[in-house]
């Protein structure tokens, strides 16, 4: 078995899922006996994204021209073929394998010269051609059985993969293929482990996760899938979830909300905009009053819960009312942590296609949106000084709350630790404190 000290050079690009893959990518090339090569798990949410992986790759070959990078993830499934004939990248694992030891034991005694794309037979055209069945399940079991964190504060739990929605800005359907639901007695197994090897805080992530058991066509939804973990598994005392669809959020998932009091009061949603024209112009399948509606009747049964949100600002036809509607929806859904992208067309979207807003329009827009953010989470905090709350912490000094709110200890904590903290003031979008006893 190689050190994995020599093989551990994983960089990873995009959204928290693919963190957490790159985590057991990082412990599957060392069991396949992989050493020396540079693995970049890709994302192809933005152009951006793509234009600094790119530039790493670049830097990567200019630091040193022996260097060996292998590929994968959405941006390299996505554009297979250009990425392969840049200087240093000598192949890249489909989406869908990227999981796979034997994907890895490839590369053992591949000539420094050969570069390739997938398997024997796998398409070189960049289009995603995933089987989507067995294989990916299978993966996501090494995956979730293969994490493992230096401090184990806040483990990460695939549920599904893919999505079935048709959203005309999003690649995802393209590059990770329709949505793959895994067993639930395979998920408590995970959680479990996660559990018992010290992580004090699981988090269901996927895709889409609220499209959770609806390839199955069962009554095995999200909310199912969370009354199960939790009535299973005592010991989880602390339950999260990643980014929620709105029009997904029914009244079974809003009993769970509101019934299971170690599920964290943080709900995350994926709203993108709030102006329902545009609404309709991405395909999304929701309307502002709906996330309005939605909210309020979260709020009413955990009063403690703190909304998020993502926004993508400057879609194509985007005005400046509309983009007003955007800003005006943090205050009427009550939203306190908001994420902002700047639209950035992608080939083969049909969004690409629409009439565009200028760069310098969306550049002005997203600013504006991250300013009015910054003032609705500091006017948020403010209410907590004087008071306590319990927060999570993550190492010495950094922490968060139960909602997902960040924290910083003027003394020091142990991670992986509850605490009850003191919040004396707020700096930069962070309460600042003492943490004065811990809880468990």
């Amino acid at each position: 078995m190689p050190d994995k000290r020599l093989i551990n050079n994983v960089i990873t690009f995009g959204c928290r899922l693919n963190a957490s893959e790159s985590e057991s990518i990082m412990e599957i090339a060392a069991d396949a006996g992989l050493e020396g090569f540079t693995i970049i798990n890709t994302c192809a949410v933005t152009a951006e994204a793509e234009r600094k992986l790119r530039q790493t790759i670049r830097k990567l070959y200019s630091e040193n021209k022996n260097v060996k990078i292998i590929l994968t993830g959405c941006a390299s499934q996505l554009h297979a073929d250009s990425y392969l004939k840049m200087d240093g990248v000598v192949g890249i694992i489909p989406n869908d394998k990227k999981l796979l030891l034997q994907e890895y034991q490839k590369y053992l005694h591949k000539q420094d010269n050969d570069v390739s794309y997938g398997s024997s037979g796998d398409s070189r055209d960049g289009s995603a051609k995933q089987s989507l069945s067995t294989s990916v399940m299978a993966s996501a079991s090494v995956s979730l059985d293969l994490q493992k964190r230096p401090q184990k504060v806040r483990g990460f739990l695939q549920i599904q993969n893919g999505c079935d929605q048709r959203c005309t800005y999003c690649v995802v359907r393209i590059t990770r293929g329709r949505n793959v639901s895994y067993a639930s007695d395979d998920i408590l197994r995970l959680a479990r482990n996660m559990i018992h090897k010290g992580y004090a805080e699981v988090v269901l992530t996927g895709v889409n996760i609220t499209s959770y058991g609806r390839d199955k066509g069962t009554d095995s939804k999200l909310a199912f899938l969370i009354h199960y973990l939790l009535q299973n598994i005592p010991e989880l005392k602390r339950l999260r979830l990643s980014s929620l669809d709105p029009a997904d959020i029914d009244q079974n998932l809003l009993d769970v909300i509101g019934g299971e009091e170690r599920l964290m009061p943080h709900i995350h949603e994926s709203i993108q905009s709030g102006d329902n024209m545009i609404l309709r112009r991405m395909m999304r399948r929701h309307s502002r009053e709906q996330v309005i509606e939605i909210n309020k009747k979260i709020a009413a049964i955990r009063p403690e819960t703190i909304f998020g949100a993502d926004f993508i600002v400057g879609f194509p036809t985007e005005t400046d009312e509309m983009f007003a509607n955007s800003v005006g929806l943090l205050a009427e859904a009550n939203l306190t942590l908001s994420h902002v992208f700047p639209f950035s067309a992608r080939p083969g979207t049909p969004a690409a296609l629409m009439p565009q807003v200028s760069g310098t329009i969306i550049s002005t827009r997203s600013e504006e949106l991250r300013s009015r953010s910054r003032a609705v989470l500091d006017q948020k905090l403010s209410e907590f000084v004087g008071n306590s709350v319990h927060v999570l912490a993550e190492n010495a000094t950094n922490a968060k709350t139960d909602s997902f709110l960040k924290a910083k200890s003027m003394n020091t904590m142990i991670a992986g630790k509850i605490y009850k903290f003191e919040c004396l003031l707020v700096d930069k979008g962070t309460m600042v404190g003492i943490a004065k006893e811990m809880v468990c």
